[in-house]
């Protein structure tokens, strides 16, 4: 505090910067006229040292003056370098507050400083292009974040992955840049999420987000949720990146509603594969795979009778729709966490794998009234039985089918024999030269087996 005090007080006893609004031409000095006195300005930086050009500012906005200060031959609007910016300590950059609209640019302008540049599509353009300047923002975006006590690699230059971790002095920066409540480097936080996006930096974007959502896990409570929310929704701009679930991001969804919200988007556009703002089975199984994989748990974590059930408690049709996703979302995060939990206790034992596929009763009627559903499940056991890949199921995959059928129902192999296998096929087949079944006569057939099966064991259907 006493330290802060002192940055304060030199701060205030530091001359008035000028301010270089109105200019008038001159070979190497800039003079600009002030209410009261005339204020010689010389701080203008050329690339060549043999010479220097005076730097004309314009109104803030304009892209000249924010490439220059980039670039490196030009200042901001108090005359200041990036290369000075760059050797502020952290008392220096907490304190002071027109400098971070330069250092992490935006489309938006600023509420605090009316003079600060916007970052509009032309200059979002030049700033993807532009490797200088690409270079140099990356230096600033390290230093703002050695300032929040992260550690960085955006030295090492664009061809290495970002990362973006907590330094070993997070602790000594805890107080001052991350508790609340309403803490402003929240706020420069966000921009900085929002410039990373704009300039075609989502890797760099993502991999803070990142880090702040370990933040959030480790120190709960420490960030308010109208915050966290903001931050997500900034991480979104200009980026299609999706993140990836990990446990502890897992644990920390189950208490934020915010992260959790915004994950839903994100998930929700990535698998509407169609664009048809509804997930169909197969969109649903592929969400379902990956949030698997990601965890570490098999692919088939969660069997497909658990996830039609979980389905049609949102939905009759076994569809999900955007406003049906986030709370179905919610419920196979919470199946998924307890099925990792139960892995990690029972991963020495073995398991015994029959009661895995057991088709219960609700899953069996919800694929006779769901016509969507049940033929995402014909397609699927179509192509798994045609071992031959022939384009049909021929009468020795029938009956390893119908077998299968019987035992995940829990009838006797013995319930069913080959002779009256066969005879059904023929009734739905539509090869004329033998006994086989094609994709289009498959489902019709398969419907059939189902529930001939199913109500022979359940007396219900």
């Amino acid at each position: 505090r006493g330290s802060l005090r002192a940055a304060k007080h030199r701060r205030r006893a530091m001359p008035p910067r000028p301010r270089c609004k109105k200019v008038v031409a001159a070979p190497t000095v800039v003079t600009t006229v002030a209410p009261a006195r005339v204020v010689h300005c010389t701080r203008a930086v050329s690339s060549t040292n043999s010479a220097r050009t005076p730097v004309v500012f314009k109104h803030p906005g304009y892209k000249e003056e924010l490439c220059a200060f980039f670039r490196g031959t030009g200042t901001d609007i108090e005359c200041r370098t990036l290369e000075q910016i760059l050797t502020w300590d952290n008392q220096l950059l907490e304190v002071c507050h027109d400098y971070i609209q330069w250092l992490l640019p935006t489309d938006e302008a600023s509420k605090f400083n009316s003079d600060a540049p916007i970052l509009d599509p032309e200059c979002q353009r030049i700033f993807r292009d532009d490797h200088v300047i690409r270079r140099n923002l990356r230096r600033g975006a390290q230093r703002f974040l050695n300032f929040l006590g992260l550690n960085a690699n955006l030295d090492a230059g664009e061809d290495v992955r970002p990362r973006i971790t907590k330094a070993p002095h997070f602790e000594q920066r805890l107080l001052m840049c991350w508790r609340g409540p309403a803490n402003h480097n929240w706020k420069r936080v966000s921009r900085a999420l929002r410039c990373f996006g704009l300039v075609g930096m989502e890797d760099v974007q993502q991999a803070l987000l990142t880090c702040l959502e370990e933040i959030i896990v480790q120190h709960p409570g420490m960030i308010d949720e109208v915050t966290i929310g903001h931050w997500l929704d900034e991480a979104c701009v200009k980026s299609k990146l999706v993140h990836s679930i990990t446990p502890g991001y897992l644990a920390a969804l189950m208490n934020s509603p915010m992260m959790m919200k915004s994950l839903c988007r994100q998930y929700f556009s990535k698998y509407d594969a169609n664009g048809d703002g509804h997930l169909q089975h197969e969109e649903i199984c592929s969400l379902t795979s990956e949030l698997h994989s990601s965890l570490g748990l098999p692919t088939d974590a969660l069997d497909d009778a658990t996830i039609v059930e979980s389905i049609l408690a949102f939905s009759d049709d076994g569809s999900l729709s955007g406003e049906d996703f986030p709370a179905w979302f919610s419920q196979l995060l919470k199946l998924t966490l307890e099925r990792s939990e139960k892995v990690k206790v029972e991963e020495p034992v073995e398991e015994k794998p029959e009661a895995q596929d057991q088709y219960r009763p609700e899953y069996v009627a919800a694929l006779l009234r769901s016509p969507k559903l049940l033929e995402c499940v014909c397609q699927k056991y179509f192509q798994k039985y045609d071992t031959n890949h022939n384009g049909i199921l021929e009468v020795s995959e029938a009956v390893r089918m119908s077998m299968d059928l019987q035992n995940s129902l829990g009838l006797p192999p013995e319930f069913t024999t080959e002779h009256q296998i066969i005879n059904s096929m023929n009734n739905f087949s539509k090869c004329r030269s033998n006994t086989a079944l094609d994709e289009n006569s498959f489902p019709a057939w398969f419907q059939f087996a189902l529930k001939t099966s199913a109500g022979r064991r359940y007396n219900t259907i």
